[in-house]
């Protein structure tokens, strides 16, 4: 009976042996965790870009803000099999001379714009926030790239935009690159101001074609409330224009993304 006991006894203590931790071992299991928390929050922080780990592939697994970038509605699109519109979608371009300030903001060249400048699209009216510049182009045509493509940006009281794209092409110098194209800031971070008024539409072609889709910020976080306006007529820019633009941005383009069951309208 007496060995009985002792067996269980040893038993016992063997048992809650097995199952204590020191407090050492513990300390040393926590810090791992939250180790580990650390790097999978970095992970899904990282500041996107256009190349590498934090290229437009990897977008919507680098931060929770950019989920929308696995969306079904992205941007930009390759425009083909065009439709003629249904119903006539009215767009009336009210831009005037404004003052500008030239921002570089690491991924491109910005060109935030005073107040006072308007789209009318669909009945719907939109302000103009800034424009911005691509090289190459993200809209391509018929799988076809443009050397340059500019967005106009225009915002919405409902906080939706219409954002019109302009696709370049080379050929004759253009007059509004010519202007300041000189004084395009070459790091992050910094800004030209420019005391004089820049005539926006000069920027632009003179068309009343365009091309018409509803799709997203082709930028994190690529949210899809865009109704996307890329005008059809291609105004032109010097080879040499068109190589210091590329030059100072090197390749800010996203990728085209699949229509799915999108339909693009030319008006």
């Amino acid at each position: 009976m007496k060995t009985k006991l002792f067996i269980f006894g040893l038993a016992s203590v063997l048992s809650l042996n097995s199952c204590k931790t020191t407090p050492k071992e513990t300390v040393k299991e926590e810090k791992t965790v939250v180790k580990e928390h650390v790097k999978e929050e970095k992970h899904h922080n990282k500041h996107w870009s256009y190349e590498g780990e934090t290229a437009p592939e990897h977008w919507s697994s680098i931060s929770d803000k950019n989920l929308d970038c696995a969306g079904n509605a992205q941007s930009p699109i390759n425009i083909q099999d065009a439709k003629k519109a249904a119903k006539e979608n009215k767009l009336a371009i009210n831009y005037k001379s404004s003052d500008l300030r030239i921002v570089n903001n690491g991924h491109t060249e910005k060109f935030v714009i005073s107040d006072g400048n308007t789209v009318s699209f669909n009945g719907k009216e939109y302000t103009l926030k800034q424009f911005h510049m691509h090289t190459l182009s993200e809209h391509t045509v018929n799988g076809e790239h443009f050397p340059l493509e500019i967005h106009f940006v225009n915002k919405a009281a409902d906080g939706t935009y219409a954002v019109i794209g302009v696709l370049y092409k080379e050929g004759e110098k253009s007059a509004f690159l010519d202007k300041y194209l000189a004084n395009f800031p070459t790091e992050k971070g910094k800004e030209y101001k420019e005391e004089g008024k820049l005539d926006i539409l000069s920027v632009l072609p003179k068309t009343n074609h365009y091309y018409h889709y509803k799709g997203s910020f082709t930028t994190p976080p690529c949210t899809e409330i865009v109704e996307w306006v890329v005008l059809k007529e291609n105004p032109t820019a010097s080879k040499e224009q068109l190589e210091k633009l590329h030059q100072l941005m090197g390749n800010n383009f996203r990728p085209t993304q699949a229509l799915n069951d999108r339909v693009i309208e030319i008006q």
